[in-house]
């Protein structure tokens, strides 16, 4: 018999795998020699941790035109926060 277990990438803590959920994050690397490198990861993040950095996680009951327009502005800079905590860098 075999146990999984579920890990958040962002708490540490033991999840059931209903309560996390799995992101799947790549880009590629061009160098100066036109050669491209693809690098790719995957990371579990459980709901509550998306809940703290205010990104839904379920569609809400009420009006989501609204509530989408609100939020547009706000979810690129939570993403990338998300993406940092996880040890995303980011080259300017």
């Amino acid at each position: 018999m075999k146990t999984t277990t579920y890990i958040c990438d962002k708490c540490k803590q033991s999840k059931s795998e209903t309560d996390n959920i799995a992101i799947d994050i790549s880009y590629k690397i061009k160098t100066q020699s036109s050669y491209c490198h693809s690098v790719s990861a995957k990371k579990d993040i459980c709901k509550q941790c998306l809940d703290k950095l205010g990104l839904l996680t379920e569609l809400p009951s009420k009006d989501t035109d609204e509530l989408a327009k609100k939020n547009a502005k706000t979810f690129e800079d939570k993403f990338v926060d998300l993406l940092c905590d996880l040890g995303v860098q980011f080259e300017e």
